[in-house]
């Protein structure tokens, strides 16, 4: 059994405090085992970027945020709707501003997120 393959890396200061970082956050034991890990995970990065063919990760992630805040506004509309019955009493053009306004609002949401403005969600 052969052994493993050994890869000296000098670092600047500051990309040696962010492994220190990454390797307290994650409470490894050792430099090597936090260079590891990142080496790997930037290599599957690699990996799948180059297909041309399918989503960027980002686009996909996109598309998720942008389903799932609406779903959120749309939830609430359904609330809004079942728990106040007597304002919505078959008048429809009610139901369908509501509705719009929690599409308008879920769109702000989403661009806020985008431009980085709420990172909590």
């Amino acid at each position: 059994m052969g052994r493993n393959k050994v890869i000296q890396v000098a670092c600047p200061p500051e990309l040696y405090s962010k492994v220190q970082d990454y390797k307290d956050t994650k409470s490894l034991t050792s430099d090597a085992e936090a260079l590891r890990e990142l080496a790997l995970f930037a290599l599957r990065l690699l990996e799948h970027s180059d297909n041309d063919d399918g989503l960027s990760t980002r686009e996909l992630l996109e598309s998720i945020l942008k389903y799932t805040v609406k779903g959120f506004y749309q939830d609430s509309m359904v609330y809004y709707q079942t728990f106040d019955e007597d304002r919505l009493s078959g008048d429809l053009s009610l139901h369908r501003s509501h509705r719009q306004l929690n599409q308008d609002k879920a769109g702000v949401k989403i661009e806020s997120i985008l431009a980085g403005e709420d990172k909590e969600g």
